[in-house]
């Protein structure tokens, strides 16, 4: 059987055996060092959405439309649900006829426009010396309760113009809408479902066209990171993206001695997905 030759069996190996492993051991020892300081310097985070919200209504009732399903795109202002709102709408249409009254006003108008005429001319008559004392004074008083008449007509309608905008509001706030562009995450009541003060949520609103990496940094680093400083982050899959600091943390964990902070990643394509580890090396 042919022996295969080996690194060992060289003639020079010999002479040069203790170099060779002395150089070997150094080379091994550097590596293994050169690892292990890149392995400190890398520190295991997360990603998570930019915002994430409960979308919850103030108002009770049931779900009587569902406008979104999950992994749905929705913009700012976009419905979400509406609630039944047929009893708002009828208070909406009784507030539009009280505020659109105007005969009231007019009726008092009108009894004052009376009043001056009946007052100038007891004026006339007084000059002339055929109205009394008694005569003029008392229709002072009634041109005065006409002008009383003529305001508080003018307040009632401003109240029921109020009481308007109030029902509007009320109507408007059975409609449950988006307060930015995201995706609806989860759906937590379908149509037909009750809304009450115990369980008002709706779905899951989160905001991922940007990003945010969260990773815990020893208290004694926080010297290498400044806000809106940028940093590489290293992605499951391996790819490297750029990341800004977003926020430091203002208290540092007792038990652990880190402090959480924040780094913004831009996702316009919404082609990274959240909840995903990373690493930040720096």
């Amino acid at each position: 059987m042919k022996r295969i030759p080996t690194f060992t069996n060289l003639p020079w190996f010999p002479r040069y055996r203790t170099f060779i492993l002395a150089v070997t051991t150094v080379l091994l020892s550097h590596g293994s060092s050169l690892a292990q300081s890149d392995q400190s310097n890398a520190i295991d985070g997360y990603i998570s959405p930019f915002r994430s919200i409960e979308l919850s209504s103030d108002e009770a009732g049931a779900i009587a439309k569902l406008a979104v399903e999950e992994g749905d795109l929705i913009e700012a202002g976009g419905t979400v649900a509406r609630l039944d709102d047929r009893v708002q709408k009828l208070q909406v249409q009784i507030a539009e006829e009280l505020a659109h009254t105007t005969s009231q006003l007019i009726a008092a108008n009108q009894l004052l426009e009376k009043r001056k005429e009946i007052s100038r001319r007891l004026g006339e008559l007084q000059q002339r010396g055929h109205a009394s004392q008694s005569e003029i004074i008392r229709a002072e008083m009634e041109l005065s309760i006409a002008q009383a008449k003529v305001l508080a007509a003018k307040e009632e309608k401003a109240v029921r113009e109020i009481e308007l905008r109030r029902a509007e509001v009320q109507l408007n706030r059975r409609t449950i809408t988006s307060p930015f562009d995201g995706i609806v995450a989860k759906i937590h009541r379908r149509e037909g479902e009750f809304l009450s003060p115990l369980n008002p949520e709706v779905a899951t609103i989160i905001q991922v066209d940007k990003l945010l990496a969260s990773f815990a940094i020893m208290s004694n680093q926080l010297g290498q990171f400044s806000i809106d400083q940028e940093h590489t982050i290293r992605l499951e899959n391996g790819s490297l993206i750029k990341g800004r600091v977003y926020r430091i943390g203002v208290e540092t964990d007792s038990q652990s001695g880190t402090v959480e902070i924040k780094l913004l990643i831009e996702n316009p394509n919404l082609k990274l997905r959240s909840g995903e580890s990373c690493s930040l090396n720096f």
